[in-house]
């Protein structure tokens, strides 16, 4: 998957993939900035000094220390906002993630442009629903044991590329199909991750920097995979 995926990018998908993150990221940013912005100004996010916040955990520390960490504040969020920031998060985050869904399928399929990763904005409430629907069931089932949250998380990794074929859909159609389209090949998609945990660990040490070819790369490997399953299922 990887191999396909590293071959349709040197045919021309590298720059549509790279321009089309590279907008998603500063979508993502905007929005972060947006939602501080609001949470501050509603109260709802205050700055305290880190000194404070040792005090509370009842950590002791020097003079020397007090004075390094003096100039340092964290942000508290109270639970309302917290709560807040994670929807309007996971909406967006629904929004985008069919866009990239929708443009690594067109760069292994041919034609794509850096503009598809915003055709999420044609469906907004589908989109943002699948993500929404997505993420609790696995959040239930890693409240109920952590294998079946992992086990969600496999089963419904498909459904954005499913959506982004068939956005008539609806989101619990897709995370239907996706399952169905998962059985059996859930340990396969596994080993591709795995695969990529040395690219994870050159993102981590590049401050994120590296994220900008690994991510594409990463969503163009997971649409080779879509892609070898339609074709193992003969869809």
């Amino acid at each position: 998957m990887r191999a396909t995926a590293w071959r349709k990018m040197k045919e021309g998908g590298l720059l549509p993939l790279l321009a089309g993150f590279a907008l998603v990221f500063l979508l993502m940013a905007l929005v972060n900035m947006a939602i501080t912005w609001f949470g501050e100004r509603q109260g709802w996010i205050t700055y305290v000094p880190l000194v404070d916040l040792f005090d509370q955990l009842e950590l002791e520390i020097t003079p020397e220390q007090e004075k390094a960490f003096g100039a340092f504040t964290v942000p508290q969020m109270t639970l309302a906002c917290q709560a807040a920031i994670l929807v309007v998060k996971t909406i967006w985050e629904g929004i985008l993630a069919f866009g990239c869904a929708v443009l690594a399928i067109a760069v292994l399929r041919g034609g794509a442009t850096a503009f598809q990763v915003l055709s999420g904005f044609r469906w907004p409430f589908r989109t943002a629903a699948l993500e929404l629907l997505r993420t609790l069931l696995i959040a239930l089932g890693t409240l109920l044991f952590i294998l079946p949250g992992i086990y969600a998380y496999y089963s419904y990794r498909m459904a954005f590329y499913l959506l982004a074929d068939n956005p008539d859909w609806s989101p619990l159609r897709a995370l239907r199909e996706s399952k169905q389209l998962m059985r059996g090949h859930r340990w396969r998609l596994f080993c591709l991750d795995a695969s990529f945990w040395g690219w994870g660990l050159l993102v981590g040490v590049t401050y994120g920097i590296a994220g900008i070819f690994v991510t594409p790369y990463y969503a163009t490997a997971n649409a080779a995979f879509y892609e070898d399953l339609l074709d193992r299922t003969g869809r």
